[in-house]
């Protein structure tokens, strides 16, 4: 690894940097780059900082931190609402898609070839379109209490309440599973099969082939699934706000919807944006980290 940087620091100088003059590569990479830095800029970096900077606004133009004052007092259970969920959710697709992922790299068959297509479905739909579907599947009278009534499992004048935290992690982990299947599922058939045959060959039995072979050697592939996944669940608006819209705790999504569509109170609203990005902010840089440290290693 050292001798590759040595290496790349001496193609550097020797691209004109020891003569003091950009080289024509240079100038030639640094055109192609400048759109797509640009675009990042305009349409990403710019609106982080305005969002960041408006929520120390006050909507009397004020700069402090009333808005936040408002935060805390008003939405904090919120804020844990949405973390927590979050979390939650990510860790049952997480454990489901890496199960789901051994199935699909070890098996053979029809049955494994049914699989591979069937978990791909729920992939295409927009989030809109599932919270419809759960909101029928998930129902007081719905398709699952009356599938459980039916067994005798629950009565149906009694049935499940899943219009809350339940649900919402059920239609999570139902949406954006699958997404985090086909990444590590990926990252599975990458790994050659002689490390398994030579794990086979010295005893290991599954479970130590799956936390010894599969899982180290497809690390980053997980990791960039879960980074991927939690930022999706900490942005969602359109299924928890047709879910549990309406109800205390919600999510972060809804209470800034709340607060620009009746309040127009942008200041409260961004504020609440801070605290969606120091939750993914956290994930984002250790995912960043280890990205860079595997490129040079």
């Amino acid at each position: 690894m050292s001798k590759n940087k040595n290496d790349l620091q001496i193609n550097n100088n020797q691209a004109g940097q020891g003569t003091g003059k950009k080289s024509p590569a240079n100038l030639l990479a640094f055109i192609l780059l400048f759109p797509a830095v640009a675009i990042i800029i305009l349409l990403y970096v710019q609106p982080f900082f305005a969002s960041f900077w408006g929520s120390f606004v006050s909507k009397q133009g004020e700069l402090g931190f009333e808005n936040y004052a408002v935060v805390t007092d008003r939405y904090m259970q919120d804020v844990y609402f949405t973390f927590g969920v979050t979390v939650f959710s990510t860790l049952i697709a997480t454990i489901f898609s890496i199960l789901l992922g051994v199935y699909l790299r070890l098996s053979q068959g029809w049955l494994r070839q049914a699989v591979s297509v069937l978990y791909r479905l729920p992939i295409f739909l927009p989030f809109v379109v599932v919270a419809q579907m759960m909101r029928s599947f998930l129902a007081p009278h719905g398709i699952l209490n009356l599938l459980l009534a039916q067994a005798n499992l629950i009565d149906i004048e009694n049935p499940l309440q899943l219009f809350n935290w339940i649900g919402l992690s059920f239609g999570f982990v139902w949406k954006e599973g699958p997404f985090m299947i086909l990444l590590i599922v990926g990252g599975f058939q990458m790994i050659d099969n002689s490390y398994i045959e030579a794990a086979k060959s010295v005893g290991a039995n599954l479970y130590q082939i799956i936390t010894r072979v599969l899982i180290p050697m497809n690390k980053q592939n997980i990791l960039v699934a879960i980074t991927l996944v939690f930022c999706s669940y900490v942005g969602c608006f359109s299924f928890p706000y047709m879910l549990i819209g309406g109800k205390t705790p919600a999510t972060i999504t809804i209470d800034i919807a709340h607060r620009v569509n009746y309040f127009r109170d942008y200041g409260v609203a961004n504020a609440l944006g801070v605290f969606s990005y120091i939750m993914v902010s956290v994930l984002a840089i250790y995912y960043v980290l280890n990205m860079r440290k595997g490129l040079y290693e």
